[in-house]
């Protein structure tokens, strides 16, 4: 059983912050509402990565149990740590993704709506979502800018990997 595994790896505080904050986002991504009480166990986990996981992998959760919420179709075909927003307007979109105040859940719903809308204007958003958040938001906007592979997001992403005080 893939939870299994994925639950021992999540558990495992030896494994790399990485290999832990992959495997409570695989346990969003197959949510599993078994799965709410050991996630939110993890929201307190003295690493930012891996809680920050663990609340959006429950927050994904949640948002799939509730029979009112209707999936938009992904151009990408993944599985996304939270669903696009409902929200279209770039304007709008962009003041979510960039506010450090907002949820981590409602930052990344914007940024997949951004990346579904294959702009111009919406990857220029997206690519300054490099310069805000942690580690594991930047993450998400460095996987995001490769699944758009547009070559004017290139000189953002090398802006990025030359700032010496991100995390590894």
């Amino acid at each position: 059983n893939a939870n299994c595994i994925l639950l021992e790896i999540l558990e495992d505080m030896n494994q790399e912050p990485i290999v832990r904050h992959e495997a409570a986002e695989a346990l969003g991504a197959i949510g599993s509402k078994e799965m709410q009480d050991i996630l939110k166990k993890y929201i307190n986990d003295p690493v930012r990565e891996v809680r920050e996981t663990c609340d959006l992998s429950l927050n994904r959760i949640n948002w799939l149990e509730n029979k009112e919420n209707v999936l938009s179709k992904n151009p990408y075909n993944s599985v996304d740590p939270a669903p696009p927003h409902v929200i279209s307007d770039v304007n709008e979109l962009k003041k979510i993704l960039l506010d450090d105040n907002e949820t981590l859940f409602n930052r990344y719903r914007a940024m997949f709506s951004l990346r579904n809308m294959r702009t111009e204007q919406s990857l220029l958003v997206v690519c300054e979502g490099l310069k805000y958040g942690g580690a594991l938001f930047k993450h998400e906007i460095a996987f995001v800018l490769g699944q758009l592979q547009e070559e004017a997001s290139v000189p953002f992403l090398i802006e990025s990997l030359k700032d010496l005080n991100e995390n590894e």
